[in-house]
């Protein structure tokens, strides 16, 4: 789902940039792009949710979450540009 577009009930669309696990759940963090897909400075985390072979993006609204969800992004780039000499 990364590198995605995704397009929510209230016609906001968000690009999906990374993607994590926490505790057997994916979180995605997003973007919001405006209709000519520019990104704004607006960014989300998702909980991946599968229903009757669905997957439904539930923005993460618990502040203690989204602190522990930004740790985690946080880490996973910093070891991707560790790895990658940046």
């Amino acid at each position: 789902m990364v590198d995605k577009i995704v397009k929510f009930k209230n016609n906001q669309e968000y690009l999906i940039l990374e993607e994590t696990v926490l505790d057997n759940v994916t979180y995605y963090l997003g973007v919001k792009v405006l209709d000519d897909d520019v990104p704004t400075s607006e960014y989300l985390f998702f909980e991946k949710i599968e229903k009757n072979k669905d997957t439904i993006l539930n923005p993460i609204k618990d502040k203690e979450l989204r602190g522990l969800l930004l740790t985690s992004f946080t880490t996973n780039f910093l070891n991707m540009t560790y790895e990658e000499g940046v």
